[in-house]
Formats: structure tokens, sequence, C-alpha cells
């Protein structure tokens, strides 16, 4: 029942997520209304390289070479490549303030589900992942977030994923269902560089002990250093998430957390619909623990179909993985799905 609860709890608040950006993407900031901007306003000043505002004299340097209408497409504040982008002034998301600085943004690009079933013998654990992937404009800076909160059913003998590290006791014939730890990634890179065919964020990983049971996470906190990078060449995209976690503070009888954890993805075009992929949980490197038994590395792959949505994408992929260098706690086998809502 538990368990039952934990996944409509973590659906409802999705659905509440996707319905307020749906609804934000819709209607005009607060700051914009604030500062005396209404829709009819901007659809009037958009910059336009044919019939510019309907007929008015323009100034083509206004906007960075667009052709923009001289009766104030800004409403009295100059607007450059830099400054917004190069997107139009007109657009809600780069409204220019103060000359030639733009106000900041948040825009959630991502929401993913991983249902994973995992294998062990005669044991089975599954580990629902739910990924919520966001940008932040600040200043000539901007932030990425991903943060992963998870609901997990797992038996003693097996542990998943970035926030269950494989480390630690077992208790034998105990099974354990509910919410994990909440693990939250910050990555700094400059402004507009995730649009780019090549991207590098550095920032930190933290995890927060918000398990509903000790057997489902670290009961303590951790943090370290981080990076995404990823780039596109042709039909081929592929990167990486990196980071080493600490732990700190929590159960003081817990053992420390002293790991470097990575989740690889590659991803071959074989259509316009059509992907193979490999996008596993993660490999993981405990420094402490003893030679032989410090190595996660699932091998393996599937495919990803993309899907129109509307005016969205959804991917989903399905991917089979085998442990070739396994921890005493890691599964043998593991069967992996995607479900993707493609918001950027």
């Amino acid at each position: 029942m538990w368990y039952q609860a934990c996944h409509a709890t973590l659906f409802l608040f999705s659905v509440f997520i996707l319905s307020g950006t749906s609804r934000a993407q819709d209607s005009l900031p607060v700051s914009l209304s604030l500062a005396g901007f209404h829709g009819d306003d901007l659809s009037m000043t958009s910059c336009c390289a044919s019939d510019p505002c309907d007929g008015m004299s323009c100034d083509a340097m206004a906007c960075d070479g667009m052709s923009c209408c001289a009766s104030d497409p800004c409403d009295g504040m100059s607007c450059d490549a830099m400054a917004c982008d190069g997107m139009s002034c007109s657009d809600a998301s780069h409204q220019c303030f103060g000359g030639k600085s733009c106000g900041s943004r948040f825009k959630l690009t991502e929401f993913n589900i991983y249902p994973t079933f995992s294998y062990l013998d005669d044991k089975a654990a599954s580990y629902n992942e739910f990924e919520f992937a966001s940008i932040t404009d600040l200043g000539w800076l901007e932030m990425e977030n991903r943060t992963v909160m998870n609901v997990t059913d797992l038996p003693s003998t097996i542990k998943l994923g970035p926030t269950n590290f494989a480390d630690g006791g077992t208790t034998a014939n105990v099974r354990s269902s509910g919410f994990g730890d909440v693990l939250s990634g910050f990555f700094f890179s400059p402004r507009g560089s995730h649009e780019k065919n090549t991207h590098l964020g550095l920032g930190t990983v933290i995890t927060f002990p918000t398990a509903s049971d000790d057997l489902l996470g670290s009961n303590q906190y951790t943090a370290g250093p981080g990076a995404h990078f990823s780039t596109e060449k042709g039909r081929l995209t592929a990167g990486f998430f990196l980071w080493q976690s600490w732990g700190f503070g929590g159960d003081s009888s817990a053992k420390r957390v002293n790991q470097l954890f990575g989740k690889p993805f590659i991803l071959y075009e074989l259509n316009k619909k059509w992907d193979a992929v490999f996008i596993p949980l993660g490999m993981s490197h405990s420094w402490d623990a003893k030679k032989g038994d410090d190595w996660t590395v699932p091998l393996g792959g599937g495919l990803r179909r993309e899907f129109d949505c509307g005016n969205r994408k959804l991917a989903l992929t399905t991917q089979m993985f085998d442990y070739v260098s396994r921890k005493s706690k890691d599964p043998e086998y593991e069967l992996r799905f995607t479900i993707e809502y493609l918001l950027d």
C-alpha cells in the first residue's frame, strides 16, 4: 500500500509541475506586468524583418540587425544579441531591462521517468526514478539543475542507484518499499552554452537523507564536485554526468560515503524516429571498499523511439544491461525503461 501511495504522490506532483509549465509559457511574466507591459503591447512591438510593425518606420540596428520599430519596440530599452540571447525584444522570456541586460529566467526543460527492474539470483528489485531538468539564466551564467526522486522496492540483498550506495551491512530476508534519498545537481556554464553542439557544465551534486526506510538510502547527507559534458557530431550524441560524493551529517553510526559516480549516455540516430542508446542507471567506484568489491559497471543498451505529442516531444526507451563488474550487492541483470517529456 505504501509503495502505491508513493507512486501516486509523485505522479500527481509531476502533473502539477507540467501543467504549471504550460501555463507559464502562455502567460506574461509577473515582472513584465509590473513593468507596464501587456500581451497586446508585445505583439505590436515585436521585431520583424517583413512588414515591421504594421508599416511604421524602423531602425535596423536597434535589435542586432533585425528590423525594429522606431516607436520603441523595447519601450526605451535597447537590445542586442548579448543582452537578449539573440532573440526578439518582444519575447517575454528574454525581455530587456536596464539598458543592455535581460531579466533572469527559469525554464523546465525535461521531465523523465525511469522504471528499472533489477535481478540477482532469485531476487528482484524495482527502482522508479523521477528526474526534473531545468535551466535558469543568471546574468552571463546559466545554471542547469537536475533533481532526482525515486520510489523503490528493494530486498536487503540488492542496492540500487546513485543515492543508495552498495556499502554497509545487510539483513537477510528483509524487503522495503518507499521513498529514497533525493539527489540534486547544479551545473554552471556561460549563458546559452547548453544550446551549442558541445557543452560543459561544472558545479556540485548534493543528496539529502529523505529515505522512508534505512534500507533505501545512505542515512546521511552527501556532497561533492560534479560535471556535465555533452557533444553532438552528426547522428551521434554522447556525454556523461560525473560526480564525487562524500558523506557527512545524518546518522553518525552510518558508514561514510566516499564514492565516484558516473552516468554516461550515448545516442545514435538510426532515422528520424529511432535511436540506438546506451543510458545505464550509472557506474560507480567506492574508494574505501576492498578490491573486487569496489566497481559497478553495467554494459548493454537498447532502442529509443520519439513521438510528436502536440507541440512537444515524447520518447520511450527500452534497454537491457549485464553487470560485468559488480559489488556484492549489485544486481546481475537489469531491464530499464525511460519515458521522456522534452519540454525545451
